[in-house]
């Protein structure tokens, strides 16, 4: 099965999408849109794994919530990887001020790690919402009007990612809340 780590929050995805609509008129290209449901905060992606090893998974997942309290952060304005004029993913940017989620996101990579999965590149806390299918997006070209909103996180969620020829669904296996 194919899993990952997403915080648990307070919604906004329909917010987002509706901003997502007028940015999807802007951008030319063949672009992958995200859709509505799938829109997250990823902390930790693990890929394919034994349905043996979820114990595991939640076991480390509640830990960490354990060591982290309910938090705000403000989805504000888009950019992209590898970087913003050569952008191959498209995503929402998130401010963090007290870097709460790359602390979380640092914190499950450490404990994973003993088990051998791959640590992290950078910890850039985001919202994915597009893939450049075959070229580049130079989002330096494009005027986005300004938009910023506060969300709020109180917890870790386990998904299953099962890949569909229309797009992945994401499937909640189970949610730890964080600790007051």
């Amino acid at each position: 099965m194919r899993v990952f780590i997403a915080l648990k929050t307070t919604s906004y995805e329909e917010r987002l999408f509706k901003i997502l609509e007028d940015i999807k008129k802007e951008i030319k290209g063949d672009i992958k849109w995200v859709s509505k449901n799938n829109l997250h905060v990823t902390t930790k992606f693990l890929g394919e794994i034994e349905e043996s090893f979820l114990k595991e998974v939640f076991k480390i997942t509640e830990e960490t919530s354990k060591f982290s309290k309910p938090f705000s952060f403000e989805i504000k304005g888009i950019s992209g990887f590898p970087k913003r004029d050569f952008a191959r993913v498209l995503f929402f940017s998130i401010v963090d001020v007290d870097r709460n989620i790359e602390s979380i996101m640092r914190r499950l990579d450490k404990d994973f790690e003993r088990y051998h999965f791959k640590r992290e590149e950078s910890y850039v806390p985001h919202i994915t919402f597009g893939r450049c299918r075959t070229s580049y997006v130079n989002l330096d070209e494009y005027k986005f009007g300004d938009f910023g909103f506060v969300v709020n996180a109180f917890g870790l969620t386990v998904y299953e990612s099962i890949l569909m020829n229309t797009g992945p669904i994401y499937k909640e296996i189970e949610t730890f809340n964080f600790h007051n």
